[in-house]
């Protein structure tokens, strides 16, 4: 973990074994930076979701990486999850939620909506080759 001006950020292999790494580091800095722990617990899941997502389908047949930036500007939490896979926009993917119970609905599918239920906005951009998802979440 690299020390920033304003945050902090980290890189680490686009694998599910690297999951509580990155869960670790956002709960440090989140602590930190006085965030209630409903709140980090929130963002933890929603950036689990997010490198979950990259980690299985970003680069198939390949290793890659997931690079977190992290900032906090006054009570907003400002995360930047970059990959240089397969380009993909969850901004754009509609989630169908089916009224099947429980128990018949898929599995899967359910990720992008859970990000959008933790944070507060999400935005995509692709450029030079990168992934850029930015998730905000705010403190109060």
């Amino acid at each position: 973990m690299e020390a920033m001006e304003n945050g902090q950020e980290i890189t680490v292999a686009a694998t599910i074994e690297q999951i509580p790494v990155i869960s670790d580091f956002i709960e440090r800095l989140m602590s930190f930076a006085g965030f209630d722990s409903r709140k980090i617990m929130e963002v933890q899941l929603a950036l689990e979701e997010a490198c979950t997502n990259v980690a299985k389908y970003a680069y198939p047949g390949k290793d890659g990486t997931i690079h977190i930036v992290a900032r906090v500007h006054g009570d907003l939490l400002v995360l930047i999850i970059e990959d240089y896979g397969i380009p993909f926009d969850p901004t754009t993917h509609t989630v169908a939620l089916s009224q099947a119970d429980t128990k018949d609905r898929p599995v899967g599918g359910l990720g992008i909506h859970l990000i959008r239920c933790y944070v507060d906005e999400m935005s995509f951009e692709f450029r030079d080759g990168k992934n850029a998802l930015t998730l905000v979440k705010n403190r109060a």
